[in-house]
């Protein structure tokens, strides 16, 4: 299939610049970009030595498979503007239905690739879950085919689902990474440097390898050490950051009892 698989990618983004040049490394052909912009279009086309277009109605109508890699808000209007009725089609949304992609496109389906995408560094997909839905067998067989060339952890979910993990994700990741930041900021004028603050965030991370992220919970919340958090409490000086910290807080003892 591989060799043989022309791919055009709608989308020139953080994933569509990870997930083209994965497949291309796993031998498909990647034929032709498109995104609204022209500079993003010519800089992935240019890693992928494959054609661009900032017009859909110049994408290449004979390509075996779409890959739809755009913001949600803009997937439905593009997708129903590229016409190739044979071809199979997937979005790599966490949280849209396949019916999105138009109901002219009888092969459509879903790529997910569970992670965070930068421009930067490329991420080493053999390890990233991918989640994939399909609505006919050829759709099936052609996403399936393109999930295993990719990782070794690969699982169907309807859209319900990956809505879930998708929320989840948000919760454990982007979160988290906000309130990386908070940390980053309460550091502030002591000449103290975020990084002291890592090996704690990766004691925490492999801990909740291993257990329930409930049963890792450690810290003044769970002891209910009043005394330290109204402390914590005097020093932010941020009232959304203190409303942060009690309705974590409580979270946090709701569920120890």
């Amino acid at each position: 299939m591989n060799g043989q698989t022309k791919i055009v990618f709608v989308g020139a983004g953080r994933l569509a610049t990870n997930l083209s040049q994965a497949l291309k490394q796993q031998g498909f052909d990647i034929v032709q970009i498109y995104s609204r912009t022209i500079g993003s279009a010519q800089r992935l086309a240019s890693l992928l030595s494959c054609a661009y277009t900032t017009s859909t109605e110049e994408v290449l109508p004979d390509a075996d498979v779409y890959i739809y890699a755009l913001c949600d808000h803009v997937l439905e209007q593009i997708a129903h503007q590229i016409m190739a009725p044979d071809a199979v089609h997937l979005h790599t949304a966490g949280s849209m239905e396949m019916s999105v992609l138009g109901e002219d496109k009888p092969h459509k389906g879903v790529l997910y690739p569970f992670q965070s995408f930068s421009l930067e560094q490329l991420v080493d997909f053999s390890q990233v879950p991918v989640l994939i839905e399909a609505g006919d067998e050829k759709a099936r067989t052609v996403v399936t085919k393109l999930a295993h060339s990719l990782s070794e952890k690969v699982y169907e979910a309807d859209m319900e689902s990956r809505g879930r993990l998708h929320l989840a994700g948000v919760f454990a990741n982007n979160f988290a990474n906000c309130m990386y930041a908070i940390a980053e900021e309460q550091l502030h004028g002591t000449n103290l440097p975020f990084d002291l603050l890592l090996p704690l965030i990766k004691q925490t991370a492999d801990k909740v390898a291993t257990m329930s992220p409930r049963k890792a919970q450690t810290g003044p919340a769970v002891r209910y050490d009043n005394d330290v958090m109204q402390r914590h409490l005097s020093l932010l000086r941020n009232p959304d950051e203190k409303e942060i910290y009690r309705l974590i807080s409580n979270n946090i003892q709701n569920h120890e009892n």
